[in-house]
């Protein structure tokens, strides 16, 4: 009897230990708090450029969100992200959503540029486009066509003289 009251204060005590372990890691963790509200947006990009679930959602530097899930829209052409944004960050409707990099091989967040706040603020469920992130790899190939460009023209040019 003794022995079995004694196994029965260890489990419960291991128990607890472990429920309060689970949500010291949930509050610490990236992603948004189970304890704070949320409301969804939908944003809508042509390339993501790689970012993945749970990276920040920052408002003029601030973090009001995360990135909840990354699908492809039907098609295959475009990428939907759910944001989840805490209910006490409104966002208005003329905010500018960018797809940035913290540091030159940083974290990717969503990055959103307030403007004049004129529009009202998005609600629950809205569907809103995002500017797609700057890509290094496709500017070095523009730049490769155009110096190939003007080597071609070099040459036609030299071939005239």
């Amino acid at each position: 009897m003794e022995k079995s009251r004694l196994e029965l204060k260890v489990g419960l005590f291991v128990f607890i230990g472990l429920a309060l372990l689970a949500l010291i890691l949930v509050q610490f963790s990236k992603s948004t708090s189970l304890w704070r509200g949320t409301y969804e947006l939908h944003l809508h990009a042509a390339n993501v450029g790689g970012i993945k679930p749970r990276a920040g959602v920052l408002l003029a530097g601030v973090q009001v969100g995360s990135v909840s899930n990354i699908r492809l829209a039907a098609g295959g052409k475009s990428v939907t992200m759910d944001l989840k944004i805490y209910n006490d960050f409104p966002i208005y409707g003329d905010a500018r959503f960018v797809i940035e990099q913290s540091g030159f091989l940083g974290d990717q967040f969503i990055s959103v540029n307030p403007t004049t706040n004129a529009v009202p603020p998005f609600t629950n469920n809205a569907d809103v486009e995002c500017e797609s992130p700057f890509n290094l790899q496709q500017v070095a190939r523009d730049a490769s066509g155009f110096i190939q460009r003007m080597d071609e023209t070099a040459a036609k040019l030299d071939a005239s003289v």
